[in-house]
């Protein structure tokens, strides 16, 4: 999905990005210093918005990490996606009402 600008050009959809990444200590991934880091987040601020997961970085992260950030964000967020900026999935949306 592309949105465009006043002058018609086509431009990336704006997503708050959460970077896994930024749960790690040390630019390493360990579960004892992952999950605590999850749990003390403030997910609240995250409510409405329309947020991605990015899912490609430069530490390997195991699948149920990324799960555990999507879980953790469904029924705040707008909607969440995983992927990165240019190439994403819809994992959970909200119901428009």
């Amino acid at each position: 999905m592309t949105e465009t600008n006043q002058q018609g050009q086509a431009q990336l959809p704006i997503y708050t990005v959460i970077d896994p990444l930024a749960f790690l200590k040390n630019g390493m991934f360990r579960q004892d210093d992952f999950l605590p880091a999850i749990e003390n987040h403030d997910w609240g601020q995250y409510a409405g918005k329309r947020v991605l997961v990015r899912g490609c970085g430069s530490a390997p992260i195991p699948p149920w990490a990324y799960m555990a950030i999507a879980s953790r964000l469904t029924g705040i967020a707008g909607s969440v996606r995983y992927g990165n900026e240019h190439d994403n999935v819809v994992i959970w949306r909200a119901k428009k009402t």
